[in-house]
């Protein structure tokens, strides 16, 4: 009887990465990564045996574009930056009118979501960030552990806004040290008041004379 020579799993191609691989390169979650490549962020297939492969191209190509020259090796800028995030345009909206209220002077840049936030970050590299929690491809926790953990592009004053309960924001996980909480439907007043005063501790001469006790 004539002896069958065992059949070799195909090698896997050099050009790419498992879902847990890309994970680590990026600092984010499977899950994240598994959304990312569902909304088409990330190139990927999947192997005979079931498994998802991701394109090394794809990746590098992310990996690039987050690590791009930060804004604070351009020339310096004498106006606060400020980045509002918020999948919800008419929150976006209003949140930029609540901070051009507040700072006057304020150069406001915009993102629709945690995962658009964080590749513009490092170029607008904001001394202020104003996020929304709960949204697509990456909710707001999620990116905030992201940014804290790089001190080159942490903002030196967060504000995050929900309309999340605290039980229903608990199952994100906590907030990093320091972020200040406002709850969504917001406030003016409260909003303004908080974000002059967190200013005010780190650039006094952005905040107006005329602004809230």
């Amino acid at each position: 009887m004539r002896k069958l020579t065992p059949v070799q799993p195909a090698p896997v191609p050099n050009d790419s990465y498992s879902t847990a691989e890309v994970a680590r390169r990026l600092n984010v979650s499977v899950p994240t990564i598994q959304r990312w490549v569902d909304s088409g962020h990330l190139r990927a297939w999947k192997t005979m045996g079931g498994h998802r492969r991701i394109d090394a191209a794809s990746v590098e190509a992310l990996i690039k574009a987050q690590s791009g020259p930060a804004a604070a090796d351009q020339a310096p800028a004498s106006r606060l930056r400020v980045m509002i995030v918020d999948d919800n345009i008419d929150d976006r909206d209003v949140l930029s009118a609540l901070v051009g209220a507040s700072l006057p002077s304020a150069e406001i840049t915009t993102a629709e979501n945690g995962f658009e936030a964080l590749l513009a970050v490092r170029q607008a590299l904001p001394d202020v960030m104003v996020t929304d929690i709960v949204m697509p491809h990456m909710n707001g926790v999620e990116m905030l552990r992201h940014l804290t953990a790089d001190p080159a592009s942490k903002p030196r004053v967060t504000i995050a806004v929900s309309s999340q309960t605290p039980a229903e924001l608990a199952t994100l996980g906590s907030f990093p040290e320091g972020v200040v909480f406002i709850p969504k439907p917001i406030d003016p007043e409260t909003f303004i008041r908080l974000l002059q005063r967190a200013v005010a501790a780190i650039a006094p001469s952005q905040v107006p004379a005329t602004r809230l006790p």
